[in-house]
């Protein structure tokens, strides 16, 4: 008995412990709530943020898009006539000066042509020489000592027809013998005026008619002559102007009509560099203005103008780049006695267009917050009295860049003096209270 009431007073001061241990922990759990509800109702303390002031300033659009280089002037210098190729003395990637022979035709039966020619406008000139000159004078005199002996033969005849019919008046001769008289008489005058006309031809000269037919055959001739000079210098061509060649088509032998090509021929003092720009950016490229234009290859960055913008797109393959040309000169490098061009055809060019100045708001690009929703600003507006700010988040959208500093546009912003260009990053409510950062000293 004495044992189990030991055991009963024993099991009654555990259960009392436990009662005391189980009261005392509920207690210290309560107290722990109390502290956290406490501190939730303080609520956390303000985002350290640092701002900065947005720039209103004018900004320049600026446009890149790659080109390709392009030579100023490509021309495929053809063949002016028939004939095999006689001699040949270029090579592919050689400079060759204005009028520099390239090629030449063979000329034998061309130049007998011309030998031919020339002859008979030799006689032509002789013709028309005698013809100006006139009548010699042995001609003249000539003519007229045949004119005095027909006169003295007509005078002689007449004389003898009028003894014939005083003769005949008096019987003294028949009239077969007058007859004959008469026709002697008649006959030597008509000889007489024949003499007379003649000498007053050689006299006169030729008729103004006649020399200017010879006339007209001489000029005919020598327009055949210059023409055939013509179609045998066709016989060799020569370079149009100053440039490369890039592409041979024929060689010694080789037949070529008239037409066929003989070289492909590069200017490339000047060159240009084609590049395809998007409608939309078509504002910003203007006619005469400059444009950068940088070469990887070489590493170099030059300056170049606007001399074409080609108002039509490939439209048809689904394209809306527009070409445009942009002009410079050409760099060379001595290379023996030979002067090489640096920028070749085809090679990659960055161009980028400039446009006009525009107003712009610009913020740091570090101050935007960049979501799943969109783009975000957070416009910084002080407290009062040097207390915390409130820092009101501004959906935006971004345009023009320069440097570190990037165009925006978002409601209120004009009338928006500062942003948070630092921990933005921990903002994530519409409306925050924030606490400027003391800057270190």
């Amino acid at each position: 008995m004495p044992k189990i009431g030991i055991y009963a007073l024993n099991n009654r001061h555990s259960t009392r412990s436990l009662t005391l241990l189980s009261t005392l922990a509920v207690a210290i759990v309560g107290c722990g709530d109390s502290e956290e509800a406490s501190q939730q109702q303080q609520g956390r303390p303000p985002a350290l943020v640092r701002i900065t002031e947005i720039q209103r300033r004018e900004v320049s659009p600026k446009v890149t898009g790659i080109g390709t280089v392009v030579p100023l002037r490509t021309s495929v210098v053809a063949s002016a006539a028939d004939g095999v190729v006689k001699s040949y003395g270029i090579q592919i990637g050689q400079f060759v000066a204005e009028g520099e022979i390239l090629s030449e035709l063979r000329m034998v039966s061309t130049d007998i042509g011309i030998r031919e020619a020339k002859a008979v406008l030799a006689e032509r000139s002789q013709e028309l020489a005698e013809l100006e000159n006139g009548s010699r004078v042995e001609e003249v005199e000539a003519a007229r000592a045949k004119m005095l002996a027909a006169k003295a033969l007509d005078e002689r005849m007449t004389a003898r027809h009028t003894r014939a019919i005083a003769l005949f008046r008096n019987n003294a001769t028949n009239r077969d013998e007058l007859d004959e008289a008469k026709e002697a008489a008649e006959g030597a005058r008509q000889a007489h005026l024949a003499a007379t006309a003649n000498y007053r031809l050689v006299s006169t000269g030729p008729r103004k008619e006649v020399v200017e037919q010879a006339r007209a055959r001489h000029e005919a001739q020598a327009v055949k002559v210059e023409f055939l000079e013509a179609e045998k210098k066709k016989r060799t061509t020569k370079a149009p102007f100053d440039g490369y060649v890039i592409m041979e088509h024929t060689y010694i032998g080789q037949f070529l009509k008239r037409g066929d090509p003989v070289v492909t021929l590069a200017r490339l003092d000047q060159i240009n560099v084609a590049v395809s720009v998007d409608q939309r950016d078509l504002r910003n490229v203007q006619l005469g203005k400059t444009a950068s234009v940088h070469f990887p290859e070489n590493k170099t960055t030059v300056t170049g103008t606007i001399v074409s913008v080609v108002p039509r797109s490939d439209w048809q393959s689904g394209s809306r780049g527009f070409p445009v040309l942009v002009r410079m000169k050409n760099q060379f490098k001595k290379v023996g006695e030979q002067n090489v061009p640096l920028l070749k055809e085809g090679m990659m060019a960055e161009v980028t267009f400039t446009g006009e100045p525009e107003p712009a708001l610009l913020v740091p690009k570090d101050s935007i917050v960049r979501t799943s929703r969109g783009r975000f600003l957070y416009v910084y507006q002080p407290g009062e009295e040097g207390g915390n700010g409130l820092a009101r988040q501004v959906q935006i959208e971004t345009g023009l860049s320069e440097g570190a500093w990037i165009q925006v546009f978002g409601e209120g912003l004009d009338q928006a003096a500062q942003v948070v260009n630092e921990g933005a990053e921990r903002l994530s409510r519409p409306v925050q209270e924030v606490q400027l950062a003391k800057e270190a000293s």
